[in-house]
């Protein structure tokens, strides 16, 4: 019942007994403050009930449970979300290196995958299948205790190649890009050679035993060797576009130390 109609049959009540009180007021005035004492308390208690509990209009707000606020939820969502689709992304190249286990470049990839997923088991073992394939990354392999860690025994040779900004224009993402170590005291062909696009420049890479070329010359075999990075077009290996190529120092395999060749 409304706090209107509480008044309302409060007030019609106090002129009903007004009316039927007021032949006496005229003498009695004890009977006037009775019929006063009576009447405010009554229409306080209506005005109490349409007015005394003002928050009361407000319960069915109160009782809503607390949200976070738009953008909170809004961000969380996203982060979930992105999440979902690296980790579908993840588990879709894995599935593919199981039909292509050759492919240096995806098992790099998956291990940084696993690893900006805080997966460390699966990124190291990643790694290290990237690792024996000729790929290198100077995070994972600290990651791994900064050791290079693949199945072939024996020396290797690991750097960094990049494009000078001045044949930037020239190459282009077609290109193949073959990085491969000759011996200074030994056979004219390379002792280990690598292939990669030119569109992963600038190159992480690890030349080992498994990139051997001929069958019992291993890269262990020899103590010094001279690294050479060279861009070709259309798959010559012997033919630098442009002369386009890098060439290290003599480098002591027992050094075991990094190299940075820029192409130019």
């Amino acid at each position: 019942m409304s706090g209107i109609f509480w008044i309302a049959t409060i007030v019609m009540a106090v002129v009903a007994f007004g009316f039927v009180a007021m032949p006496l007021l005229k003498n009695d005035r004890k009977l006037t403050m009775l019929i006063v004492a009576v009447a405010v308390p009554l229409l306080a208690a209506g005005l109490y009930m349409q007015l005394g509990t003002p928050g009361a209009n407000d319960v069915s707000h109160q009782s809503v449970p607390a949200q976070r606020p738009a953008g909170t939820a809004a961000a969380a969502d996203a982060s979930a979300s992105q999440v979902g689709s690296v980790s579908s992304m993840v588990e879709g190249l894995a599935g593919r290196l199981r039909e292509n286990p050759d492919d240096a470049g995806s098992w790099l990839l998956l291990a940084k995958s696993y690893k900006h997923l805080n997966r460390t088991a699966d990124a190291l073992a990643a790694y290290e299948k990237a690792a024996a394939l000729g790929q290198y990354d100077a995070e994972l392999a600290e990651l791994a205790g900064g050791v290079v860690t693949a199945p072939a025994a024996g020396a290797q040779i690991f750097g960094n190649i990049k494009l000078s900004p001045e044949v930037e224009d020239i190459v282009l993402p077609t290109d193949t890009v073959f990085i491969f170590a000759k011996a200074i005291n030994g056979p004219a062909a390379p002792i280990a050679v690598l292939q990669r696009a030119a569109s992963e420049l600038p190159i992480d890479f690890l030349l080992n035993d498994s990139q051997s070329m001929v069958d019992g010359v291993r890269l262990s075999d020899f103590d010094e060797v001279v690294v050479t990075a060279r861009v070709t077009r259309g798959g010559d290996a012997t033919i630098a576009l442009q002369g386009l190529e890098a060439k290290s120092e003599t480098i002591q395999l027992a050094e075991n130390r990094h190299l940075n060749l820029t192409i130019e």
